[in-house]
């Protein structure tokens, strides 16, 4: 009679599960489709480039994606133009300002509210999103799209991977941070619109090179992994945390300590094996870069700027070699691991015992980095202007 309630109540607990999923779900979907539009544009070419706007969800604290936007409309506003970023969610301009100062100090740009979304003229208007690039198309403008990521990876296959997958055929003028995401579109897509790329840059005067003591790692007891962990699927959240778990205890039985430090993600989200740093401020990466021996980034999608960060410190990278840092970085710039646990440990456990490897890697990583700038970024950005017609 027990295990009999036991399956009635497992039974009963599995379709509460279901249905809040179904309907957490329905109403993403639907909140999406209600602002979603389908239609393929004809995009008017300017006549003169000086408006540049950008357009965001909301303006949100510790976004790296946001961040990277705010460098480009900078440096784009010191070649000369008047740049302004208006979001489509209620929120207030002081607040807007307030969140774009501490993702960057001294940003150049003029904000908006949503309030002026519909009165608002430019000459260039920039989708920063998949869910953005519906807003775009009502203000009067030539329409690009800043394309960071191939965003339908950030959903299961499904209605939501459909609709982003689909705004990369709507006629946008596309310019992508990097190769990958323009490769991806023109291998997966059909885009009826130009596919340009500028490089993927990173800020040198906020992360300089700390000069570290490579030789001394195979006397250390202790090793200390700085891990930028997200619970997107595509930073591989679960597998980090299980290959790391049991990389530590084969550490341990060599007598050396591997304390993990994740940072990310918000201080609720638990980790296992590790600590949990949550969201850090620019200061306290680079405390947190130059305390630990290695750090450790899973780049599934396009890479991010975080692989950018710790390499420019000096700090030991390890990377997954299924990612797509090695699309960016030379051949041995950073630790590259498959999924398996024992690899990790081998190749880590190697690293540690020949510094030489260790310096070859920065040296290479270095040298890649010395060529990259936002202000180089920006100006091939406004090239792919200068070549519109009527410019």
């Amino acid at each position: 009679m027990v295990n009999k309630w036991k399956s009635i109540l497992k039974i009963k607990v599995k379709g509460i599960l279901h249905s809040v999923q179904a309907k957490t779900e329905k109403r993403l979907v639907n909140y999406r489709i209600a602002n979603y539009d389908v239609s393929v544009i004809s995009n008017n070419k300017p006549e003169k480039i000086k408006r540049i706007l950008f357009v965001v969800e909301r303006m949100a604290k510790y976004s790296g994606g946001q961040t990277s936007m705010l460098r480009l409309g900078t440096e784009l506003a010191k070649l000369g133009h008047e740049v302004g970023y208006v979001v489509y969610k209620p929120q207030s301009k002081s607040d807007m300002e307030e969140i774009a100062a501490s993702n960057l100090t001294g940003y150049l740009g003029k904000m908006y509210t949503n309030k002026q979304l519909e009165d608002i003229k430019s000459d260039i208007v920039v989708a920063t999103s998949w869910d953005t690039v519906a807003f775009a198309k009502r203000i009067p403008g030539y329409k690009m799209y800043f394309i960071q990521d191939y965003e339908p990876y950030f959903f299961s296959f499904g209605e939501l991977f459909l609709m982003a997958k689909k705004t990369y055929e709507q006629g946008l003028h596309m310019v992508s941070l990097g190769a990958w995401n323009k490769e991806m579109i023109e291998k997966n897509c059909q885009p009826v619109s130009p596919v340009d790329f500028v490089e993927f840059p990173y800020e040198s005067a906020e992360y300089p090179h700390y000069k570290r003591d490579y030789d001394s790692y195979g006397k250390k007891k202790e090793i200390v992994v700085a891990v930028y962990l997200k619970y997107y699927g595509k930073r591989l959240p679960n597998i980090t945390q299980h290959m790391l778990k049991q990389v530590k205890e084969k550490f341990l039985s060599d007598g050396i300590k591997l304390t993990l430090l994740y940072y990310g993600e918000d201080k609720s989200f638990r980790t296992e094996g590790g600590e949990n740093l949550g969201m850090l401020t620019k200061k306290e990466l680079l405390s947190l870069y130059r305390r630990a021996d290695f750090g450790m980034v899973a780049s599934m999608s396009n890479v991010s700027l975080v692989p950018y960060e710790m390499l420019a410190t000096g700090l030991p990278l390890i990377e997954f070699e299924d990612g797509t840092f090695p699309y960016f970085f030379p051949e041995d710039s950073a630790l590259l691991t498959s999924l398996d646990a024992e690899d990790l440990y081998v190749k880590l456990k190697e690293s540690i015992k020949n510094p030489s490897l260790l310096k070859e890697r920065d040296k290479n990583a270095v040298s890649c980095l010395s060529t990259l700038s936002w202000s180089k970024t920006a100006k091939q950005f406004e090239d792919i202007l200068n070549r519109l017609e009527g410019v």
